[in-house]
């Protein structure tokens, strides 16, 4: 925004919300931040250990030494960042136990982290967390995959992301369990090409696409390659090689690592290897699974499906969604209007006014949505309701929407204006219902 306007008018327009702001400064005290050392719930006798090897790599994988003398930092890989409530229950027991509860950190990889663990603690946390299948060893490392949701959950998704991840990971730990030690390489997938899973961003990268074979559609990833972070803020975009049916997905790992393990320079990094045999190598030896004439029955389904693979536009383009939004969209601006009541009461008239503010925008966007206007943000959406609405005459105001709305932004937060701006946003909302019903009659 500054560079679009510079910055006089910025701080004009930063001033001219002052106003509104209900705390203008916030006093920080540096002492009050103060974390307890936690009290281990250790026994004294040794605790067994049935897979030695497996807590070795643990303890090798996914701890540190903190800065503070005699504690450690464990990290919990979670696989696609997916933990149950039942789960997180459990856990949330074992943390007591055994860590710090005041500072527990999701990490950008999808997995946990947990401080101020003692070593004699280590071998008490590895066995509980195993009994929650929460002690995987390789956390960061290349057996540590990012993924996005994928066709799960998704609807600009193409194919799933999950499950090839889940079969990917498989792979490594069965067939290559050294690489669990190697932080390098970094294996990121999308289920589209937006890149949710950070695919533009990894040394081996892979997002959800298709192609045609004759009639049939087949379930296809994109292979990307050379890209990471460099440190220092710098990093290189991974470079698009070649495309292959989903279900090939770990042969391309297989190809890629057993080149690497052959070919590779003593001590030579993967993007390092990638640079000085270049692109085309890499789409030459990988362009044996990109072959179509040899695609078998099951590569014609995706992973996690039985069904035989199709392309499809996601729910929320036909029109009885969009009803069922603007329903949903009411019910959300007379639940911000009832938490605005219930704020006003506790005298947190701040909050109050906030949320008045949200009702008015849920009651705007819901009558726009119906008319298939659709916004993106606050400000074309009073914009486009005084236009569609107002100006129209469709809906009656003393004044335009905008200059009702943003009195939020004129007047100072106190209890007179938080009481008058609920009753001008109850009226909106009981009078923008009204219309809707009647737009529903005509339908009829």
């Amino acid at each position: 925004m500054i560079h679009k306007i510079g910055v006089t008018e910025f701080l004009k327009l930063v001033d001219e919300e002052r106003k509104a702001v209900l705390n203008k400064t916030y006093l920080i005290d540096l002492n009050a931040v103060k974390f307890s050392i936690p009290v281990n719930s250790v026994k004294k006798d040794e605790p067994v250990i049935s897979n030695r090897l497996e807590y070795n790599n643990w303890v090798s994988t996914n701890t540190f030494e903190q800065k503070q003398s005699g504690f450690y930092g464990v990290y919990i890989k979670v696989l696609l960042g997916n933990i149950s409530s039942a789960t997180a229950r459990k856990l949330a027991k074992i943390i007591n136990a055994y860590a710090s509860s005041e500072d527990v950190r999701l990490t950008i990889n999808q997995g946990i982290l947990l401080k101020f663990v003692t070593k004699d603690a280590l071998p008490y946390l590895f066995n509980e967390l195993s009994k929650l299948k929460l002690a995987t060893p390789g956390f960061d490392s290349v057996a540590d995959i990012t993924a996005c949701p994928g066709t799960d959950t998704c609807n600009l998704a193409i194919s799933n992301s999950t499950n090839i991840t889940v079969e990917l990971e498989r792979v490594i730990y069965a067939e290559f369990p050294d690489l669990i030690h190697n932080h390098d390489i970094k294996i990121k997938i999308s289920g589209c090409m937006n890149s949710c899973g950070q695919h533009g961003l990894a040394h081996i990268g892979f997002h959800g696409s298709s192609f045609k074979v004759g009639t049939n559609v087949v379930p296809a990833l994109q292979v990307l390659l050379g890209g990471g972070t460099l440190g220092n803020g710098e990093g290189r975009i991974s470079e698009k090689v070649i495309k292959v049916a989903s279900k090939r997905g770990p042969d391309v790992l297989r190809t890629l690592f057993k080149d690497l393990e052959t070919n590779a320079r003593e001590g030579e990094y993967f993007n390092s290897y990638y640079d000085r045999q270049g692109k085309d190598y890499f789409y030459q030896l990988l362009k044996p699974l990109g072959d179509n004439s040899t695609l078998k029955d099951a590569d014609y389904t995706d992973w996690g499906s039985d069904e035989k693979f199709a392309t499809a536009i996601g729910v929320g383009e036909c029109a009885g969604v969009i009803i069922d939004l603007v329903s949903t969209l009411f019910f959300e601006a007379e639940e911000k209007l009832a938490w605005s009541a219930e704020a006003f009461d506790n005298g947190q008239f701040g909050d109050s006014i906030y949320y008045t503010y949200a009702s008015f925008i849920s009651g705007a966007k819901a009558l726009l949505l119906d008319k298939q206007v659709h916004v993106n943000t606050h400000h074309t959406l009073i914009a486009d309701f005084d236009k569609h609405f107002v100006e129209t005459e469709l809906v009656t105001l003393q004044t335009s929407f905008k200059e009702l709305v943003l009195q939020i932004n004129k007047n100072e937060p106190s209890k007179e204006f938080a009481e008058a701006y609920f009753s001008h946003a109850q009226v909106f909302l009981n009078q923008v219902k009204l219309f809707r019903e009647s737009q529903v009659l005509e339908l009829k």
